[in-house]
Formats: structure tokens, C-alpha cells, sequence
């Protein structure tokens, strides 16, 4: 395991002995278990072998530098689709914006309880995010989104944005379950232990493409 400021980075079995290139996993929250559970859907065969990097707790460092990083640093597939992107809350609208605005940097992304409010606690009207979404001309091809939101807590008020975002994605091309999917977790909150739960399921539904 490699560390820094900004990063903690799990490498595949074998890495320093070998020449190939790798996909990658960044989670741009540190408190989730992303690389245990990385490695448990490799072992079962959802997933490849994978770069897994998580922004370390305090770092300040955005998702564009972390991937830009990452990828001058480490042997990293260069197809977008084999760089995946992972947040909660408000790192998960981080994710969204990293693949709709820099595609060519990340492909694949799960959201769990995208803060589609904003810091400012805008309501879905307002969100400015959703506002994105919707003036956005085109969107990017050969991507896929995982939302997914609970119904417990703070959760359980972001249904009407993330009906408003699918209603958006639909209306400029996007299909369910092909480019994107928004997932009501019952009994799901917003917590890290709910979101350790979720985020598996998540990554599967990335890998099935």
C-alpha cells in the first residue's frame, strides 16, 4: 500500500513485478472500505484486477488532479471506461461532474447519496447541479452513472432530485440501465456503513457493460 497527503493507493497482487497496465478505482471518500470490497468482487470474478486509490481524510485535492496523478504516476489503462470514480454525498456530485465534464479522464462513476443540494442546501428547483444537467447541450457517450439514494435520514428528502436528474438524462438520449440507473435503497441511509453496504451492489452494475 502506497500513501501520501492526498492518496492511499492499493495495488494489485504482483504489480511491481509486472509491466501490464491496470483499471482503476478512485473513491473520493475515505472512509469507505473500497478496496476491501474491490477485492472481494475480483475474487469473485465481477471485476478485474484493480489500481485502488481513495483520497486520504483532510486532503483538499480534487478529483481531476487526483485522476491526473494517478495516471502520470501509476500504469493505468487508458480507455476511460477502465477508470472508475466513486463518491458519497457531496464527493458523489463530485463524480458526476468529473465524467460528464472530463469523460476522457473517467468513464464510470457511483453515486451513492449524490447531494444534488449543494452545500448551499438548494432545493431541487434550484440545485445547481441539476441545473447543469439540464443545460448541458450534449452528454458524453460510452459512460455510465450508478445513483443510488436511501430512505432513511437526510436521504430520504433526495428523491425529487434524483427523479429530476433521471427525467434530464432521459430527455437528452440516456437510457435506464444502459448509460445510467438511479436506485432507491430502502432502509438505506446516509452513513458510511449504509454506504458500505450499496456500493458493491453499484460497482457490479458498472461492470456488467
Amino acid at each position: 500500500m502506497e500513501m501520501s497527503k492526498d492518496l492511499t493507493i492499493s495495488l494489485p497482487e504482483g504489480y511491481a513485478s509486472r509491466t501490464q497496465r491496470y483499471a482503476l478505482l478512485l473513491s473520493l471518500d475515505p472512509g469507505l472500505p473500497t478496496a476491501e470490497i474491490a477485492t472481494r468482487l475480483r475474487e469473485e470474478g465481477i471485476l478485474p484486477p484493480m489500481i485502488v486509490a481513495a483520497r486520504a481524510k483532510g486532503s483538499t485535492a480534487e478529483a481531476v488532479e487526483l485522476i491526473e496523478h494517478l495516471v502520470s504516476t501509476h500504469r493505468i489503462l487508458e480507455a476511460p471506461e477502465a477508470r472508475w470514480i466513486c463518491g458519497t454525498g457531496h464527493s458523489a456530485a463530485e463524480a458526476v461532474r468529473l465524467v460528464l465534464n472530463h469523460p476522457d479522464l473517467a468513464g464510470r462513476a457511483a453515486c451513492l447519496s449524490t447531494s444534488f443540494e449543494g452545500t448551499e442546501g438548494a432545493p431541487p428547483l434550484h440545485s445547481r447541479l441539476l441545473r447543469e444537467l439540464e443545460e448541458t447541450m450534449d452528454l458524453p457517450g460510452g459512460v455510465r452513472l450508478c445513483f443510488d439514494y436511501g430512505t432513511l435520514g437526510i436521504d430520504e428528502c433526495y428523491e425529487p432530485y434524483h427523479r429530476d436528474a433521471g427525467a434530464f438524462l432521459r430527455a437528452k438520449g440516456w437510457k435506464d440501465d444502459r448509460e445510467f440507473r438511479i436506485t432507491r435503497t430502502a432502509g438505506g441511509s446516509h452513513d458510511t456503513a449504509s454506504w458500505s453496504e450499496r456500493l458493491g451492489p453499484a460497482l457490479c452494475w458498472l461492470a456488467e457493460c
